[in-house]
């Protein structure tokens, strides 16, 4: 098995979910309709520019294309799973803090990152937090266990099949 099949699958807990989406510069991710959310998982271990776009791509494509059920819903639940990324690109993180400040007030009701506690994620999030704070929003949750991260999410319902607009991004 090469590197790129072996990136291809995801890691537990989301392993035995339905495929929705995957890109090779970010990961995997899946679309809870019922519930409004947006769950992703890295497969790179850095994070680069490319990636980020990707990620955001993902979000800004949701609330366009399900804002009224997502604005119904208080906004969009978000979690993503950083566990495979050992670092980033400080482009990466500049462009994904400027994608956030050209969305509407409000467009997430929760945010959890699963990451490594290190000094450099704390100085992420803090950024993040502030950009999250000025759209009225609750700051992002960090931490490092998935299974904590997953009980917030066990009772989602994930579509079989992805919505359309998910699997054109």
């Amino acid at each position: 098995m090469d590197r790129r099949s072996r990136n291809e699958i995801p890691q537990p807990p989301f392993d035995r979910w339905p495929r929705h989406t995957f890109h090779v510069e970010y990961g995997f991710a899946w679309y809870c309709s019922a519930q409004r959310a947006l769950i992703t998982q890295t497969t790179v271990n850095h994070a680069r520019r490319e990636g980020g776009l990707v990620l955001c791509d993902w979000i800004d494509t949701a609330l366009r294309e399900d804002g009224a059920a997502i604005d119904a819903a208080g906004g969009l639940f978000l979690l993503h799973d950083f566990r495979s990324l050992a670092g980033y690109d400080t482009e990466t993180r500049m462009v994904i803090n400027e994608r956030i400040k050209l969305r509407k007030a409000g467009y997430s009701r929760r945010t959890i990152m699963v990451v490594r506690p290190t000094p450099m994620w704390r100085m992420a999030m803090r950024v993040t937090d502030l950009t999250l704070a000025m759209l009225g929003m609750p700051p992002a949750k960090l931490t490092s266990d998935i299974e904590r991260a997953a009980d917030e999410v066990r009772e989602f319902v994930i579509d079989h099949e992805p919505p359309a607009w998910l699997t054109r991004t």
